[in-house]
């Protein structure tokens, strides 16, 4: 069970720069207020500890139909299933100590497939009216609990000669890459770019893992194979470029180079 902030509250604002309360609720109109919620700077998974038992407490509960949170994700995603209610049951599968306490709670799962980074969490409340509001977010880092070890691309895909005539080329580069840590710690997969001449502007070209074959050409979304579509210009300069591949895990570190290089004839 997490330690639990009490909040002294006429109004239900929280002070502070890393537990920030938000609330539309107007102290003259408000029937329930925050008394406490939990909090937790960090949690660390391990093969014993996976769960966070995120609850809130209100000064009354008389006017509350319904309790959840919401959980994003450094990607900006929701966590699935996205609504987790919270519950004031006494029950140990929902990690509620007491039952009618007014502390609703649940548990949570954070599994090994999520990302390290911060995670914000977001309470909501629906009253016996139907209507919802946000009433309280916290933020928390995740770390997964494994070492950390760097990505490997392990190939690359890509013509060895084009030939341009009158009208632009397209065609697709790709490249396959692998994490110990799993393909959601991967955070970057590019190249960079030499002319013939040699000379570059060191500019980064992204690949995607996305599945979104008409803007860049992936064909499937997390198979750890990261497309690019290019197209290369009868004006582009002639002759043998060089392109460096790298991928960057969200630890920041980064893989082998790997140098392809294709003719522009």
């Amino acid at each position: 069970m997490k330690k639990l902030l009490f909040l002294i509250l006429l109004i239900i604002t929280f002070y502070g720069c890393e537990k920030k309360f938000d609330s539309p609720l107007e102290s003259d109109q408000a029937v329930y207020q925050i008394a406490q919620v939990s909090v937790f700077d960090s949690f660390t998974r391990t093969l014993t500890d996976s769960i966070i038992n995120p609850s809130i407490k209100f000064t009354s509960t008389s006017d509350i139909r319904k309790v959840w949170i919401e959980i994003i994700s450094p990607d900006n995603e929701t966590l699935s299933p996205g609504q987790i209610s919270l519950y004031d049951n006494g029950s140990p599968n929902t990690g509620d100590a007491v039952k009618g306490d007014k502390i609703y709670s649940n548990l949570v799962v954070m599994k090994r497939e999520y990302i390290n980074g911060m995670y914000s969490i977001n309470y909501f409340v629906e009253d016996k009216a139907g209507t919802t509001k946000k009433v309280a977010s916290q933020s928390f880092h995740f770390d997964r609990g494994e070492i950390n070890i760097s990505p490997i691309i392990v190939s690359v895909s890509l013509p060895d000669t084009i030939e341009v005539k009158n009208v632009p080329l397209s065609f697709i580069i790709t490249a396959t890459v692998a994490d110990s840590n799993g393909i959601n710690d991967i955070n970057e997969v590019y190249f960079i770019t030499y002319k013939p001449d040699q000379s570059s502007n060191g500019a980064k070209t992204s690949l995607y893992d996305d599945g979104n074959s008409s803007a860049d050409g992936d064909v499937t979304a997390g198979d750890g194979i990261f497309s690019r579509a290019i197209i290369i210009s009868p004006e582009n300069q002639k002759g043998k470029y060089r392109f460096d591949f790298q991928a960057k895990d969200r630890g920041g570190l980064v893989s082998q180079v790997v140098q392809k290089y294709i003719v522009v004839k």
